[in-house]
């Protein structure tokens, strides 16, 4: 994704970033799950649960003093962000 724009948002094209003289790049993303066994899901929530704790909140964590991630979906205009869309057709 090439961009002249200062906020990033709008790019160029492949043939206007070509005629500029920008390298083609390729993008390569792998994604990993980890998990355990179901089982253990089950007794850590009946764990939780027996101890007054609801398993869907954050309470736990808190309370255990772990840092909380929160995700945001605003843009902010000062950074490029990917207009790529993602599709089933994209997993190989």
């Amino acid at each position: 994704y090439w961009s002249l724009d200062p906020t990033g948002t709008e790019g160029l094209t492949p043939e206007e970033a070509k005629q500029m003289g920008f390298p083609n790049f390729e993008l390569d993303i792998k994604i990993r799950g980890f998990y355990w066994a179901d089982d253990l899901y089950a007794g850590m929530w009946e764990f939780y649960t027996s101890k007054g704790y609801d398993p869907e909140t954050l309470d736990v964590a808190r309370d255990l003093g772990y840092p909380l991630c929160e995700i945001s979906c605003e843009k902010e205009e000062l950074h490029a962000y990917c207009k790529f869309r993602f599709t089933n057709a994209d997993v190989s």
